[in-house]
């Protein structure tokens, strides 16, 4: 899962960072061994890699997943300077400093690397990094724009940065002090453009696309967590894109939701709820109203033994996960473009912006698929280019990439509903989309 908000000021994350920091090395010290701790802030470049690290003056070395001084994350978030020295034009009192993309594992994922050995432990680490990684990637792809004066028309044009360049801190605790791997990849808004020159990231942008980059980490991260270690998963949910993992237990990982149980309690007494579920404003006031302090300054390895001291337990069940594998193993596991189609059409719109495809395709990939072995990103991205059919405009220097609609493939649709002409099929989804354009233009 991935959200972002807006963010005004660091501190808190590097609050946080100092003091798991300094537990970590109390702990290495009373117990006579060096604890790796991860939870240190790292840098994380996507895009042009090389070119973005240089133009803001990262090393070779800090461009790939170096430590992030903390000191020069705050000035870069707090005062728009990055670590070079560059600096765009100054914040105003109503400005973002910055994005912070929370990337969040499925509950079981999390429990899986609080009780599993520290090669399990491992796996799911560098799994979730995997998918951070490559979600940022596609977000920088279609949502990694700055917006620029165009004197002859009037209007901002999109530019596309070189890339992204954010640090990353790693949680592993909700507020109620389960366990819960997250990461928080804390985005600057000054960031550098081809010139060099420091300019505002696009968040209307990167709002748009949140969705689907979250759909991406979630593929990568089920597969690379089932080439690595065997994982299992129950079936996706469609419209998340999250699977939790087979062989454990719900009532397991329902014990292991606290703050999840705070939040939905809270929101039962308090809120008005459509379908039983809080709207993300909702989910938002209810965060802020039942908020505990969260438990992250302990080291990795204090938190361990809390959790492995906890009445509640953990068990995983070997047999239910070969049985999985089994079953999987014995379906062909291709892309089914027809389900793809269908899911599409039951949607109630004519037409779809690029991102709802990429939602849509990515809770459907297979785990993992026969003769191919292309990233979860790229095969999901080859095939939205594969099924899409453009209706609306081309996008013009002005728009975003949401401005532009599509309706699935013309053979694929009919099969849905043998009634749509290529006529009927592209007025029906040219009309929606130039309702929708025109309350977003």
């Amino acid at each position: 899962m991935l959200t972002c908000s807006p963010l005004r000021s660091i501190n808190y994350y590097n609050h946080t960072a100092r003091r798991a920091g300094q537990a970590a090395k109390d702990a290495a010290a009373a117990n006579g061994y060096s604890e790796h701790d991860t939870r240190a802030p790292l840098w994380i470049v996507v895009g042009d890699a090389d070119t973005a690290a240089e133009l803001v003056g990262l090393t070779d070395e800090q461009r790939a997943s170096g430590l992030a001084d903390l000191d020069t994350v705050a000035r870069w978030l707090d005062e728009g300077i990055a670590p070079n020295g560059a600096r765009g034009q100054a914040f105003g009192p109503k400005d973002n400093h910055g994005i912070d993309a929370t990337f969040c594992a499925p509950k079981s994922v999390s429990l899986l690397r609080a009780y599993g050995s520290d090669l399990v432990g491992k796996a799911v680490l560098d799994a979730h990094n995997l998918g951070v990684k490559e979600a940022l990637e596609y977000v920088h792809q279609h949502a990694g724009y700055t917006r620029v004066h165009n004197n002859v028309t009037g209007k901002k044009d999109l530019q596309r940065l070189p890339g992204l360049v954010a640090a990353a801190y790693q949680h592993e605790t909700s507020r109620a002090g389960d366990p819960h791997l997250n990461t928080h990849v804390i985005v600057p808004n000054k960031q550098a453009r081809a010139d060099g020159k420091l300019a505002a990231v696009d968040t209307h942008s990167l709002w748009h696309e949140a969705k689907a980059g979250g759909v991406i980490y979630q593929a990568t991260m089920r597969r690379a967590l089932t080439q690595s270690i065997g994982a299992e998963w129950e079936p996706i949910n469609p419209h998340t894109g999250m699977a939790e993992l087979v062989g454990i237990d719900p009532e397991v990982v329902k014990a292991h939701s606290r703050r999840s149980t705070q939040l939905q309690e809270w929101a039962d007494d308090h809120l008005t709820l459509i379908d039983g579920q809080p709207t993300p404003a909702q989910l938002a006031a209810a965060q802020k109203a039942t908020r505990p302090a969260q438990p992250e300054g302990l080291s990795w390895a204090q938190l361990r033994q809390q959790w492995r001291e906890d009445p509640r337990g953990f068990r995983f069940d070997f047999d239910a996960n070969r049985a999985a594998r089994k079953q999987r193993r014995a379906a062909p596991a291709v892309l089914d473009r027809q389900r793809i189609a269908e899911i599409a059409a039951s949607i109630d719109k004519a037409a779809f912006t690029r991102a709802d495809l990429v939602e849509i395709i990515g809770a459907q990939l297979p785990i993992e698929v026969d003769d191919d072995d292309r990233s979860p990103r790229e095969q999901i991205e080859a095939a939205v280019d594969e099924i899409a059919i453009r209706v609306s405009e081309e996008r013009a220097a002005h728009h975003r990439e949401g401005h532009v609609r599509y309706t699935i493939d013309l053979g694929l649709a009919e099969e849905c509903d043998k009634t749509h002409s290529l006529k009927a099929l592209r007025s029906a989804a040219g009309d929606e989309a130039d309702r929708s354009m025109a309350l977003h233009d």
